[in-house]
């Protein structure tokens, strides 16, 4: 009996450190510059659209603290209507910064490509770049952090 007790609070103690990790991945983080935060093998990763229509992307610590630009590589295919533009990339203080802007124009798809070195296997991070702003939480589309719960409804164009 105690076997069976031990095993049934193992597996709800397991089971409620699943859901709870599980809650807190799919709630998305809010950019310390304003824009997209996505996780990925090199940690947290912040896409931003600058006003110039330039992309910076930081690299974040665990506690959201940036790290410097060191071997990682950046690259943005932007799939605008005008046609594939390829964004290169140069180290900018704690960030990297695109070369030139975004292609003129909305609802597009951009393709975040980052290497944790020059010669690691890519990690492709596919973002739906509307530049609307959300009435919820006041940020662009493609950097929305609101959630079902959160108010419903949410459709990536708008409320």
């Amino acid at each position: 009996m105690k076997k069976h007790i031990l095993a049934t609070t193992i597996t709800l103690i397991s089971l409620a450190t699943f859901a709870s990790a599980q809650d807190h991945h799919d709630k998305p983080i809010p950019g310390p510059k304003g824009g997209k935060v996505i996780e990925t093998d090199s940690g947290h990763v912040e896409f931003f659209v600058q006003p110039d229509a330039k992309v910076s992307v930081t690299f974040y610590d665990g506690a959201m603290k940036p790290v410097a630009p060191a071997e990682q590589v950046v690259a943005v295919v932007a799939e605008a209507p005008s046609g594939r533009e390829k964004l290169e990339f140069e180290k900018s203080g704690d960030a990297f910064v695109s070369t030139s802007p975004l292609p003129k124009g909305d609802d597009y798809r951009v393709v975040l490509q980052i290497k944790s070195t020059a010669d690691a296997k890519p990690q492709n991070i596919r973002i739906d770049y509307h530049t609307e702003v959300c009435g919820k939480c006041n940020r662009p589309e493609y950097a929305c952090i609101c959630t079902e719960e959160a108010g419903g409804g949410h459709d990536g164009h708008g409320h």
